[in-house]
């Protein structure tokens, strides 16, 4: 087996971007409350449950809070001085955050928290597949691409120079034949929330599942 072709994942961090002005939301995403917990920390339930320990919080708008909200619950601040160039900005910070010693990072916008564990568990468990592996892994449900994908550190040079239209969604374009699909049950890979129908929305198809 050459060493090219293995993009095992023994180590991965999670990225959970936290920056935006969610000015639809009519306050500061990260810490509005979702059934008592702050989205953020609701966000990083998924990974925690998936036993993934290192998880930073790149911030920009209303900084103190969500950096406060964030290290008071063991996560790794980062902030974003370019945030108000989209969030494309805040995949790069939070990728040049990421310390040596983990080989891949989760990407996830704060305002998709309710990913199950199992999804990152089986993302992760993809990659022990080497003729398979690629070193983007992103979860599909009915057919459609969601978040968080999975990167593999030999991708984190080609993201920071990218510079192509459409952020990440661009990237992961130009880069389709390095890109690993794993279809999962669970719709909650789609789901983000702009606004307080959509919090509300989410939260009754919940209770029905």
């Amino acid at each position: 087996m050459s060493h090219m072709n293995n993009f095992e994942i023994r180590r991965p961090a999670a990225i959970i971007l936290a920056a935006g002005y969610s000015s639809r939301m009519g306050a500061t995403k990260p810490i509005v409350l979702i059934e008592g917990t702050p989205m953020l920390v609701r966000a990083a339930q998924t990974f925690v449950n998936a036993n993934i320990g290192h998880i930073i919080v790149v911030t920009g708008f209303d900084t103190e809070n969500v950096s406060e909200l964030a290290a008071a619950h063991g996560m790794h601040p980062v902030y974003n001085s370019h945030f108000s160039e989209g969030m494309f900005s805040s995949v790069c910070a939070g990728i040049g955050a990421v310390p040596p010693d983990f080989d891949a990072v989760f990407v996830l916008p704060v305002d998709i928290p309710f990913v199950s564990p199992r999804t990152v568990s089986a993302m992760r468990d993809a990659t022990r597949d080497a003729m398979r592996a690629r070193p983007i892994v992103v979860p599909r449900y009915g057919g459609k691409a969601g978040h968080p994908p999975l990167l593999h550190r030999t991708m984190f040079d080609s993201v920071g120079g990218w510079h192509g239209p459409d952020g990440l969604k661009g990237f992961f374009r130009n880069h389709a034949s390095d890109i690993g699909y794993v279809d999962v049950d669970d719709r909650f890979v789609l789901r983000d929330i702009d606004s307080r129908a959509d919090l509300e929305q989410i939260l009754m198809e919940r209770k029905s599942t």
